[in-house]
């Protein structure tokens, strides 16, 4: 009958166990992730509205819904604007209009610096202001024909080569992270994109090949205190019949702002509740004072370990397609070094209370 007992008891203090792993790699995954994802939204957020840059995006009208998400997420586009498009908003004479540059873009699904699709983008140099602003350092010339810069996850080295549509493009420069569409574009000067698209030309069809003036997009930037809806409304109401439409950029990234916010605001009320449940068993246990043991300890590792791998994981899928921008390095180990101790600490604690009452049952 002990013997019988024994074995039923080992086989409850085995199932208690995996429970409490199973446990250990939740709390921990979910502290570490919901974490580092909630601080991520809020610098993405805060670097969408300051970098944005422009005050109105001036897009096809009807325009293809990846038109905005080049700057969120990675899906290439190749819609265009009238080519007499930027003569046409110029000739409106908006006085509260300060700068306007063109972008014209081009798609492209196999290249050497990338394991994705690329967005090509055709700027201005001189006229550019969202490119520039988002440079890791300045380039000491304008971007010459045959030249390129990267965005933050395209591989290559400032100086080096890539190649597109079989010709070699110059790496003048990388961009720093923006947590957006962008970390997947590379930026060419206006000849350097129609080469390419004459190049391009010879496998698929390209529009821009055959007509050199299409534009993609006019970024606009307003002057100081200038009112972006009352320009809008002037803009399409004179060009709407054109095929172009005003978009407010800032209302664009206030919108993608309050979703971020909304969908932030339901992690942290969790992580708040989660992080305090930790914190009062943790408490509460020491008050008990258990006693730790080295097999508790080393079973709540492994479950801080395999938790905090599970939220890298999670991080990357939960944040594909929104403006996320990674905390740094330090901040990131800080949260995994918090998150593992208090999961190895309450885990241990637990352990050493449940085998404590499980030694303590009486066996017939």
């Amino acid at each position: 009958m002990m013997h019988i007992d024994s074995y039923t008891t080992d086989r409850r203090n085995i199932k208690r166990t995996f429970c409490l792993i199973a446990a250990q790699i939740i709390l921990a995954a979910f502290l570490f992730a919901g974490t580092a994802i909630i601080l991520g939204l809020s610098d993405g957020a805060i670097t969408l509205s300051r970098r944005l840059g422009a005050d109105i995006m001036i897009v096809p009208a009807g325009f293809d819904p990846h038109t905005d998400s080049i700057f969120l997420t990675i899906k290439p586009s190749a819609s265009y604007l009238p080519d007499d498009a930027l003569s046409s908003l110029q000739a409106l004479g908006i006085d509260s209009i300060d700068i306007i540059t063109p972008q014209v873009f081009m798609a492209t699904l196999r290249a050497s610096c990338c394991a994705y699709p690329v967005q090509i983008m055709g700027i201005d140099y001189e006229s550019d202001f969202i490119v520039k602003s988002w440079l890791a350092d300045s380039l000491n010339a304008p971007l010459n024909d045959g030249e390129i810069i990267l965005g933050y996850h395209s591989t290559g080295e400032v100086g080096g080569t890539i190649t597109f549509f079989g010709k070699d493009l110059r790496i003048a420069g990388r961009l720093e992270r923006t947590g957006m569409g962008l970390d997947s574009s590379v930026f060419v000067n206006r000849n350097t994109i129609i080469d390419l698209a004459e190049a391009a030309d010879k496998i698929k069809p390209q529009k821009l090949a055959a007509d050199h003036g299409l534009v993609s997009v006019l970024m606009v930037k307003l002057r100081p205190g200038a009112d972006t809806t009352q320009t809008s409304r002037r803009i399409n109401r004179s060009l709407n019949a054109k095929g172009m439409y005003a978009l407010s950029s800032k209302k664009f990234a206030g919108n993608i702002s309050s979703g971020l916010h909304s969908v932030s605001c339901i992690i942290r009320y969790i992580l708040v509740i989660l992080w305090g449940m930790a914190v009062m068993i943790l408490l509460f246990l020491l008050v008990g004072r258990k006693r730790l043991n080295i097999t508790a300890f080393l079973i709540s590792v492994f479950g801080a370990i395999a938790g905090i791998i599970l939220g890298a994981v999670i991080i990357p899928v939960c944040t594909a397609h929104i403006p996320y921008m990674l905390p740094s390095m330090g901040i990131t180990m800080l949260i995994a070094a918090a998150s593992g101790v208090i999961t190895v600490i309450t885990g241990s604690l637990i352990f050493a209370e449940t085998h404590t009452t499980t030694r303590g049952e009486k066996l017939c």
